[in-house]
């Protein structure tokens, strides 16, 4: 889920004696000729805390604040000192004074100094970086390698995320192996040209599951079952537990590649707690390949409605006929009542293209309207989407409590937990109804926002509406939302050789790749539910 987060680097530029001023001191003591660690928290959601070593003055008196000078003394304190020093048990009321609530954040464990150093949590800044003179800013993320590391007091700081956001379900999968669905259960598909590739046994899962559904090494590209509660790309506190490192570290170790970096970048995006199939690029050539293929696919689907309004037809040379690729997902939505379901199943049966307008501009929850505003001072974005599958009776599952419902057991605690009784009744919910959507174009939180718009928000999406859906794995929790992308179609890649022989690029060829999920983290539920009926 995309989340709007105030940047501590970003925001409002101090100076440093207003940084530093009733900035917590830490005393090292007269083994590090008198040093002192300063400690200040700045409010933002990311949890930040800044640090740094300064001496005292020889000419100042001793209630002064301490200022910054170049001694000897200086190359003793090392970074993982400091560190250590800011989320000392002794020192936790320094967080406890900034910390804002979370989503994916457990207050009650705060790691040390080689895990931040792990997650890179921790940057290396000097001090124009944050008193506002842009041009000379540096910063630089730190390894768990330069934990020793004794920087120059004098003008550097560390910026601490001592809390970061943690995304523990990337560590219920095994990143290196092929979902055990391939082969078992016929709970995931894999097609190439209408065939099922070969899974390797070296491949197969042994007591995690796997995330891969199928991987071309030639081509540079791998189709992986995303969990959902991690984001795509490392964020600000956490550069260790999104896609794109562990797929990377995963890739980098079978490869027995220890000096460089395997190349790994995701053409295709899915929001942090929107879970499944996503295409992960390992090659240049097949990220700008696919990358064209769905801005063709956006571009075709806006000029098309265009063409339509205007009576016309599309241009047989507009170059979409290349850009046959299907995105579909699968959603469970929240509904008021049966008249709601109607309207639902209508759109699906009439191949309605539901189309909204999104103000590119807006904070989430972003604005969706049905009627571009003629008078605008910036462009509205179109969004479009196709309802294509609305499930049947049994996935039209009513969640209001009845008189004879047992609460451990009810289809709507199973949803959204036990912090309430009523969990459905609270959001104004009465049934939930299972859809699947063909994506027409790409657009941040298209699908949320245009289900919103029509009424129908997707169960656990706090956003737009769909309430909190807490989940727990052994002791960790996250939030989860009911959105899969159940279906990828593209043409498989072939390599053709550049016009001046120097280079090889990747185009459609004849074949298509099809991949599909047949099951939801929802799914045993309503199951389960059609079962007690």
């Amino acid at each position: 889920m995309g989340r709007r987060r105030k940047n501590s680097n970003a925001s409002e530029h101090k100076t440093r004696e207003e940084l530093w001023k009733g900035a917590y001191a830490k005393d090292l003591g007269e083994k590090y000729g008198g040093a002192v660690i300063q400690i200040v928290g700045i409010e933002s959601a990311v949890h930040t805390a800044y640090a740094r070593v300064v001496f005292p003055s020889a000419t100042k008196e001793p209630t002064e604040e301490p200022v910054s000078t170049t001694t000897t003394d200086s190359t003793k304190i090392t970074v993982g000192k400091v560190i250590d020093a800011t989320v000392d048990e002794g020192w936790r009321h320094v967080a406890k004074i900034i910390l804002e609530k979370g989503k994916h954040i457990e207050h009650d464990s705060y790691p040390n100094s080689k895990t931040l150093l792990k997650l890179g949590s921790v940057w290396l800044l000097n001090e124009t970086s944050y008193t506002g003179d842009s041009h000379n800013a540096h910063a630089k993320r730190l390894s768990p390698e330069e934990e020793i590391m004794t920087p120059d007091w004098s003008d550097m700081t560390l910026r601490i995320h001592f809390a970061p956001e943690r995304f523990h379900a990337g560590y219920d999968v095994d990143w290196s192996k092929y979902c055990r669905g391939l082969l078992v259960g016929a709970r995931v598909d894999a097609f190439i040209s209408g065939e099922a590739p070969h899974v390797p046994v070296a491949g197969l899962p042994d007591e995690k599951d796997g995330a891969i559904v199928y991987e071309n090494d030639e081509l540079g590209f791998a189709i992986i079952n995303k969990p959902g509660s991690m984001p795509g790309h490392p964020t600000l506190s956490n550069h260790a537990e999104d896609v794109v490192s562990m797929f990377s570290a995963a890739l980098k170790e079978r490869k027995k590649s220890a000096d460089k970096k395997p190349y790994v970048s995701l053409p295709q995006r899915l929001d942090i707690d929107t879970h499944g199939l996503l295409t992960v690029s390992t090659k240049k050539e097949f990220a700008t390949y696919m990358s064209k293929l769905l801005e063709t696919k956006t571009n075709c689907n806006i000029n098309e409605d265009k063409s339509k309004k205007n009576g016309n037809a599309p241009h047989p040379s507009d170059g979409c006929s290349s850009a046959d690729i299907t995105k579909k997902y699968r959603c469970l939505v929240c509904v008021k009542d049966p008249a709601s379901m109607d309207t639902i199943s209508n759109f699906q049966q009439l191949g309605t293209v539901i189309t909204h307008y999104l103000d590119p501009k807006s904070p989430a929850p972003k604005r969706f309207v049905r009627n571009k505003p003629k008078k605008s001072d910036h462009g509205w974005l179109q969004c479009q989407m196709r309802i294509t599958k609305v499930g049947d009776e049994r996935f039209r599952a009513a969640c209001v409590l009845s008189n004879d419902d047992i609460v451990d057991y009810t289809l709507s605690h199973q949803l959204w937990g036990r912090q309430s009784e009523t969990p459905a009744e609270d959001l104004g919910v009465s049934y939930v109804m299972e859809l699947e959507i063909e994506l027409l174009t790409g657009r941040t939180h298209q699908i949320r926002g245009q289900l919103k718009a029509l009424g129908f928000p997707i169960v656990g999406d706090p956003i737009y509406g769909g309430g909190v859906c807490e989940f727990r794995s052994h002791m960790h929790g996250w939030n989860r939302m009911a959105l899969q992308c159940c279906e990828l179609s593209f043409p498989e890649p072939k390599w053709e050789e550049s016009d001046d022989k120097k280079g090889k690029f990747l185009v459609a060829s004849d074949k298509m790749c099809l991949f599909r999920l047949s099951e939801a983290w929802w799914t045993p539920y309503l199951e389960q539910y059609y079962q007690n009926l």
